[in-house]
């Protein structure tokens, strides 16, 4: 019976036994109802699944058999499927509209489709297409797939179930709402057995869009229906909305806010369906925002690798953050309390949000508004803004920390225990301890009244290891950068109090630029007086100025006034001003009251700038002026200062064009002899008579200015090739305007009461020397062109042309006088002068090697370059433009001129240069370097047009550099004529062999001690004033540096001058702490010490014990210093001054 449906009478023929196994049921007495009731219900669902295969397989003919809705009723297919149970604690089929079953290999595939329902206890099951294995427990569902329990709704594309172990596993679009909870994720499973889901891919937990929860993989737990935990297990992010109010311009504004919460895992647990404790951890981190009173005040961000927050009511309540935690607190606008951010670290973090109290513990750091604190353990009350910090860490009892202290990059605070208002900046610290520069300050309690105020309690100050030396107070009082006042003050020596005094007050000096008190020097001498050096204030106004202004007295002298200021912008200008002002008793006077009646005034005055300005522009200015020429030499000790005497100003401006190689510079500069006065007063040690009419001494030389337009050297012909001989043609050009103002003394004839003649320096009316102003300008303009090119490949040669054309405004013509002699006049009017020269050189080069191999010298290689210039500048004498002529003499318009005087003949020299290097290849392992050992060059040449003497004389010179700073030079000149003896004169006649005419020989070289072990180096530290005399021995116990200098001229060979010079400055370790400098210059020829100076040098712990002697000469004196090394406690000395010393400020 092919495609035959059964009638609904043969169905319920087949389930016959079935009913009468239910009728049996009804007859069991009460006594066995119970064991009967189970018997019954097994027995009855293996006759039904029975019946039912026993059906499919009776249609085994055909594969497949339909049950279709149009020909059983639908009630009959319920009634029939209400009887096919899989167990009634198990899944119940309570609506199909079709099934089909199939049978492939022994396998019977149950197929259910159309409004399907399945029910299981409390939980029911829909889809519209379903499937069932008899040979697995497994039912899958498709299609627009839910899942109702009481207390949320599932929903999927396809879900399996597991009848075994009641687990489902459901994929695709999960939606799960539980409660106000909406739950989404692509896969999910669900154990019902320890009612466990589990949340795969792209998982979000959505409450009522205040709290969103986000991650790869979720772990959700449930009990008495309600979710009880929650685990995020991979990539946890959490998104929490909270509410408050914000204070802007005074008026509260409602604001919402979204707290952020990640790890890469996150556990939360829950208590009446709200989360109660969330964990954290992996990467962990927070960004919560804080409110007081519902008013927003900040963030707060945290990370570590492991943070537990604490929730009630749905607000956060306390923070633990864990493993290398960092954080940072960002305060709003509105706050009050804290205005700058608030970074910090540590091991371990608790934050409690109610009261607002941090407690950080293990290598904590807080970084906050210029202010770094660290320690083993820090408490922070928000709310008061009071900071603790300890030395100790609860959690790790090994753990030592000092809390440390760094305000405004100031040098840090230690101490036991730290108390300090992150607000007021105000706080305290029990025994504790910081420095200035190099000193130590300690107490036991140290108090913060402003940001640089401090009070020290039981105080000690001092350089030194306090057991040997230290200065005590009750009570200091440290205004930082300015001062240090204590009350009182005590010197202890090895603990001992050696001398007190009621009050004390030292400089307090930082590396920061702020305003202060500089604190002076006192003393007596012989020559000075009582003095007082260096009283002064040093004003910084901001971070680009800096005035330094200072005192010196002494009343057997005089007052100097010295201010030093100066400026800087960086990357953009910077310079300095200084000036000093000296008012100083006349001679013979030593009554400092008498300063305002006998009194002489000098003034000196200093300028540097430079600046750099935009599109290659510079700006570079100095000036010096004094008022006094001997000023420097009466006023200084030191040696280079007093030699200068010359006052230099100079202001240059320079604009570059880098793209065409073309620069502009304006110069305007001064130049004074400050000892001209003296030079000029017959009654000055320093007089010079005046040798002739034309002797002249120069006061000063003004330039007014100069102005420079110069082109760089370029190709001529741009478009042609260098391997061109015309496409290495150059030329240049350079133009200068000039400007000078000249002020000279000059002299005149003077015939005494017996006709001789002498001459002496102008005098003005009063009989003093007059000084002439002379002003010049001119205009110079050269140019100049040059072909270079190979020939032959190793020849280079240099054809090359120059013209000058220059103008000046005034210029000398020569006339007959009344008694027919030849006198001058000046003509202010321009003229010009054109000159020029024509050159050529030749050159090259040629190389040999030598076969030497020496120790690590592989080779040596001889480089020759020998060198010919010849030049040609033609006769300008008979040029009526530039020469005049009288009784055949000649005189030039331009002598005497700015630009100089016009040559009488013309130029055709030949000049010969041979240069020789020896350069050696060294080889040490694998690294090659070519050294220089030695050069030597030798040139002489050949004057056409000179009437005698046409060869020059030889000169030649060697050099080497050797290691160690060894340097050896040699000069040498001969004379190729002949000498007469009787006459001392040179004869127009070649020698039969050059002769040495003259030679200088010099040569410097050092010689130490062996090199101690680098290791036992001892750091020595030096105060600013030693380490000017002191030299660096570099590890050796003594080390000389030595200079000698040879030379002779026998230009005259019967009045040989030869001078011998040695130089020598020497430093000794004489033991560790003892140093020795000797610094020389001898006279060998003249068997004289030129000058010497011996300093010695004394380490005493924190103490320094200096001298400084010069036995003779213009700056013999002896100074002695023993004092601290401490630049503030520096005048605590006792000083001894002779000789220079004692007539002059050191200062």
């Amino acid at each position: 019976m092919s495609n035959v449906i059964p009638s609904v009478t043969n169905l319920n023929k087949r389930f016959t036994t079935l009913n009468a196994i239910i009728a049996i049921k009804t007859m069991v007495t009460a006594k066995y109802a119970g064991l009967l009731e189970m018997l019954f219900n097994r027995f009855s669902n293996i006759v039904a699944i029975y019946t039912l295969d026993f059906y499919f397989t009776k249609m085994k003919q055909k594969s497949i058999r339909f049950v279709k809705d149009y020909m059983v009723k639908k009630g009959f297919v319920l009634l029939l499927l209400s009887s096919f149970l899989f167990s009634q604690d198990k899944l119940l089929l309570k609506q199909a509209d079709t099934l089909t079953s199939s049978v492939i290999q022994s396998e019977t595939i149950t197929q259910l489709d159309g409004n399907i329902i399945f029910q299981k206890t409390d939980t029911i099951l829909k889809g519209t297409f379903a499937t069932q294995s008899n040979q697995t427990p497994i039912t899958n569902l498709y299609g627009n797939v839910s899942i109702e329990q009481p207390n949320q709704m599932i929903y999927c594309d396809s879900l399996s179930y597991n009848s075994d172990t009641e687990f489902f596993s459901m994929y695709g679009n999960i939606k799960i709402k539980n409660g106000s909870r909406l739950i989404s994720a692509d896969n999910a499973t669900l154990d019902q057995t320890s009612n466990q889901m589990t949340l795969i891919d792209n998982c979000e937990i959505n409450e009522q869009n205040t709290n969103k929860i986000y991650g790869d993989k979720m772990i959700l737990d449930f009990k008495d229906e309600s979710l009880h935990s929650l685990e995020v297990l991979s990539n946890g992010i959490i998104f929490s909305q909270n509410s408050g109010y914000e204070k802007i311009e005074n008026q509260l504004q409602a604001i919402e806010n979204e707290d952020i919460l990640k790890g890469e895992i996150i556990f939360a647990s829950l208590k009446n369906d709200e989360i109660q404790n969330i964990e954290m951890v992996g990467m962990a981190s927070t960004l919560i925002h804080l409110y007081n009173d519902s008013l927003y005040d900040g963030i707060n961000e945290v990370s570590g690798d492991k943070i537990i927050l604490d929730i009630k009511n749905e607000s956060a309540k306390k923070l633990i953050a864990q493993g290398g935690t960092i954080g940072r607190y960002t305060p709003n606008a509105s706050n009050q309390n804290v205005q700058e951010e608030i970074d910090y670290a540590a091991d371990r973090v608790e934050f409690e949000v109610e009261s607002k109290i941090s407690e950080m513990y293990g290598l904590v750091k807080i970084f906050h508004d210029n202010m770094d604190l660290s320690a083993a353990h820090i408490n922070v009350d928000w709310s008061t803004n009071i900071l603790e910090a300890f030395s100790d860490n609860p959690f790790n009892e090994e753990e030592i920390n000092k809390p440390i202290l760094i305000e405004n990059n100031r040098e840090p605070m230690t101490g036991d225990t730290m108390v300090y208002n992150i607000k007021s900046r105000k706080g305290k610290v029990l025994m504790g301890e910081s420095r200035v520069q190099e000193n130590v300050y300690m107490g036991s309690q140290i108090t913060s009244v402003t940001d640089s105020t401090f009070y020290i309690d039981d105080c000690i100050f001092t350089s030194c290891d306090p057991s040997k030396f230290y200065l005590g107070s009750k009570q200091v009082k440290i205004i930082y950068g300015d001062k240090v006042i204590a009350k009182p003050l005590s010197i202890f020596i090895g603990g001992v109090p050696i001398i007190g005094i009621p009050i004390a007050i030292f400089p307090h000096s930082s590396n920061d630029r702020r305003s202060g008190w500089i604190m002076p020097s006192f003393g007596a001498s012989e020559n000075r007086g009582n003095y007082l050096d260096g009283l002064g204030y040093y004003f910084a106004p901001n971070d680009y100025i800096g005035s330094e202004n200072s005192l010196i007295f002494a009343d057997r002298q005089g007052v100097i006034l010295k201010s030093k200021n100066q400026y800087r912008d960086r990357y953009r200008f910077n310079g300095m001003l200084n000036f000093e002002i000296r008012k100083h008793l006349g001679s013979g006077e030593s009554d400092i009251a008498q300063i305002g009646k006998n009194n002489k005034t000098d003034y000196s005055f200093n300028w540097n700038h430079n600046q750099i300005l935009r599109n290659n522009q510079t700006f570079r200015g100095s000036a010096s002026y004094y008022s006094n020429g001997e000023y420097n030499r009466e006023t200084s000790i030191d040696p280079i200062k007093r030699l200068n005497q010359q006052a230099i100003s100079n202001i240059t401006y320079t604009k570059r064009w880098k793209t065409s190689n073309v620069s502009i510079s304006v110069n305007a500069s001064n130049k004074q002899d400050l000892m001209s006065k003296s030079k000029v007063d017959i009654s000055s040690s320093f007089y010079q008579a005046p040798s002739s009419l034309a002797s002249t001494i120069t006061e000063d030389t003004s330039t007014l200015p100069s102005i420079n337009f110069r082109v760089a050297r370029r190709k001529l012909f741009k478009n042609i090739s260098q391997d061109s001989w015309v496409g290495n043609i150059q030329w240049d050009y350079n133009s200068r305007i000039v400007n000078n103002s000249k002020n000279f003394y000059e002299a005149e004839e003077a015939i005494d009461t017996n006709g001789n003649v002498s001459y002496v320096w102008k005098q003005n009316d009063s009989g003093n020397p007059k000084s002439s102003n002379k002003l010049d300008a001119m205009l110079k303009n050269a140019f100049s062109i040059n072909a270079p090119f190979t020939a032959f490949k190793y020849l280079a040669i240099n054809p090359s042309i120059r013209l000058n054309s220059d103008f000046v405004n005034r210029y000398r013509v020569a006339e007959y006088d009344e008694t027919d002699s030849v006198s001058f006049r000046y003509e202010e009017d321009i003229k010009n002068r054109t000159t020029g020269n024509v050159g050529l050189s030749l050159s090259t080069k040629i190389y040999g090697i030598l076969p030497i191999r020496f120790n690590k010298i592989q080779s040596v290689r001889h480089v020759m370059t020998p060198s010919m210039r010849f030049n040609f500048s033609p006769d300008y004498l008979n040029n009526d433009n530039y020469f005049q002529s009288f009784n055949d003499e000649y005189y030039d318009y331009f002598n005497s001129s700015i630009i100089g005087s016009t040559p009488t003949t013309s130029t055709k020299r030949l000049s010969l240069s041979l240069g020789n290097v020896f350069q050696a290849k060294i080889k040490d392992g694998d690294k090659e370097e070519k050294i220089n050992i030695l050069s030597w060059g030798i040139s002489s040449g050949y004057n056409f047009n000179a009437e005698q003497f046409k060869v020059s004389n030889i000169s030649s010179s060697i050099r080497s550099n050797l290691k160690n700073g060894v340097s050896i030079d040699a000069n040498l000149t001969h004379d190729l004529y002949k000498f007469d003896d009787l006459t001392q004169t040179r004869i127009n006649e070649l020698d039969n062999s050059p002769r040495l005419t003259g030679i200088r020989l010099a040569t410097n070289f050092t010689l130490r001690s062996k090199t101690n072990n680098p290791e036992e180096k001892s750091e020595k530290e030096f105060s600013d004033r030693t380490k000017e005399f002191l030299t660096d021995l570099s590890n050796n116990t003594w080390q000389s540096r030595i200079g000698l200098s040879y030379t002779v001229n026998k230009i005259n060979p019967l009045n040989t001058i030869e001078n011998f010079w040695v130089n020598t400055n020497t430093s000794v370790n004489v033991t560790q702490n003892w140093k020795l400098n000797y610094n020389a210059r001898f006279s060998i020829s003249d068997k004289d010490i030129v000058r010497h100076n011996i300093t010695l040098y004394r380490e005493i712990d924190c103490w320094e014990l200096f001298m400084d002697w010069t036995p003779t000469g213009y700056a013999k004196g002896l100074y002695f210093r023993l004092n601290l090394k401490s630049d503030i406690l520096k005048d605590l000395k006792v000083e001894q001054k002779t000789g220079l010393y004692n007539t002059r400020s050191s200062f």
